[in-house]
């Protein structure tokens, strides 16, 4: 058939699910290297392996470039004058760099997500354990959906006409696919539409999970992340309200709790993280792979051999770390510093090959094993900073105040914690900074954050490249939709400027 959609092509591997990780009881009655096709569905131990599965594929393929794509792409990260090639096309902004999460893959794993939901309904075990499932399978669906909106779409508060007028969303499939018919060929739906499918799934994520209880806290989806990844989605949205709800929620009934700046590396060299609300985790049961986003940041083992070390960090966001931002001549006693040493500290600097570089060090192999360093995918602060930015919007400037004091009084020495701007403008601009010295390295936070908020992306290196900014409306802020895709399915509309 000279129409097959290139989604739904993909969606046929589903029948052999491969990588398959240790579920208890499971690979007994199946084997680890190819999941059955839907007679592994037909009980429950066939779709928790199916689940088990998709955790393997969310560690590996997520954190391939997702830490690093987004801090190349704006003003945090550069690639070192000696690199090995890694990653080269992206401060550069070079075209395609921007569809860092991969469309196919995605596509593959909500039709997994999908199948579980239908096969759900039809199998006979605890209610624990269906609610359970129910739970990580919504929980799953909506967080990839909300993942392609966010590189394939304009962000939800500034969608610019692209299309005849259509603000272009993404393919939205919520029955399983067993095979090919008129209704595989579909548009894209709107930013809207695909948004409120993103709350609908996380909601009820969140309610299956309430009922069965977490499982592998911090590592599987709970009905606490699921939460927190609704107060992100709302803040994404500009819901302030909203967001503001579910952050504090998250404050008021987290086990785990902002770190003391005393014990600030514990956030990534604890096991887990000591602030994570949901972690990725590279473990022999989890996946028996390395952190692949690790490699390209420099590590230091106790020889002193270092790894690739392309990734490193550009001169004004080593500027932020070291002095307050409001005032650079004013050093803060911000423990976010540059340090000389690759201890357990959140930098440090070295000369490579000839040039003077700063590296992060939040993936060092602090637990022992280079390359096995877990991902934080929510931490305990963007709670905090997720209230102050949304407090600042509704004009609550006591309580953005409130909830920045509080998160710098774990950053900083009690001298410069304090926030006195009174302006909505200067407390995002706060929030906004303190989310750049935080999560850099971390989830492509900045390169989110200023696109969801229509900024330009800075470019450049002061003393060294000025750059030219990345406008807002610059078609290369949206990512590419696989060729194959356009061209299968004349129904689905390109991204302009592709």
């Amino acid at each position: 058939m000279h129409r097959y959609n290139y989604i739904f092509s993909l969606f046929l591997s589903v029948i052999i699910f491969s990588g398959v990780v240790s579920c208890e009881g499971f690979l007994e009655k199946f084997p680890r290297s190819a999941m059955a096709d839907e007679e592994a569905m037909e009980n429950i131990e066939g779709i928790e392996g199916t689940l088990y599965g998709l955790y393997s594929r969310f560690i590996y393929s997520h954190l391939s470039t997702r830490n690093l794509a987004g801090c190349l792409l704006t003003d945090n990260m550069k690639i070192a004058v000696s690199n090995s090639g890694r990653f080269i096309t992206y401060p550069d902004n070079q075209e395609n760099t921007s569809s860092f999460v991969s469309w196919s893959a995605r596509y593959n794993d909500i039709n997994r997500t999908n199948m579980m939901m239908h096969y759900l309904d039809e199998v006979e075990a605890d209610e624990d354990r269906i609610n359970r499932a129910k739970g990580q399978a919504y929980a799953f669906r909506g967080y990839l959906y909300f993942e392609l909106l966010n590189i394939y779409a304009r962000p939800y508060m500034h969608q610019e006409p692209l299309v005849q007028g259509q603000p272009l969303g993404v393919i939205i499939k919520t029955e399983p696919f067993f095979g090919i018919d008129e209704s595989s060929f579909e548009p894209r739906g709107t930013i809207e539409e695909g948004y409120q499918l993103v709350l609908d799934d996380l909601e009820l994520a969140a309610d299956y999970l309430s009922l069965a209880g977490a499982e592998k806290f911090p590592y599987r989806f709970s009905e606490l992340s699921v939460n927190a990844l609704l107060a992100r989605v709302h803040l994404y949205m500009g819901n302030w309200q909203q967001a503001i709800n579910y952050a504090e929620d998250v404050i008021a009934e987290s086990p785990v709790g902002l770190v003391d700046k005393d014990n600030y590396m514990d956030a990534f060299a604890a096991a887990p993280g000591a602030e994570s609300i949901m972690e990725t985790a590279f473990t022999q049961d989890d996946r028996p792979h390395v952190n692949n986003s690790v490699q390209g940041v420099a590590w230091r083992s106790p020889d002193g051999v270092f790894g690739y070390g392309d990734v490193i960090l550009r001169h004004d966001l080593i500027e932020l770390l070291e002095y307050n931002h409001t005032n650079k001549g004013d050093v803060r006693g911000d423990i976010r510093r540059l340090a000389e040493e690759p201890g357990l500290d959140l930098t440090f600097e070295h000369d490579k090959d000839g040039q003077l570089v700063v590296f992060s060090n939040k993936f060092g192999g602090h637990r022992g094993e280079y390359y096995w360093d877990d991902g934080p995918v929510i931490r305990m602060s963007e709670m905090y900073l997720i209230a102050a930015e949304a407090y600042a919007e509704l004009d609550n400037i006591d309580q953005s105040q409130y909830y920045l004091e509080e998160f710098r009084k774990h950053r900083m020495d009690e001298e410069h914690a304090g926030v006195d701007l009174d302006t909505r403008e200067d407390l995002i601009d706060l929030v906004l900074t303190e989310r750049r010295l935080e999560f850099f390295s971390e989830m492509s936070h900045r390169w989110f954050d200023l696109r969801r908020r229509g900024m330009n992306i800075p470019k450049g290196d002061p003393d060294e490249d000025p750059g030219t900014e990345v406008e807002f409306t610059d078609y290369r802020i949206v990512g590419r939709i696989p060729n194959a895709e356009i061209e299968a399915n004349e129904n689905a509309i390109q991204n302009p400027g592709y």
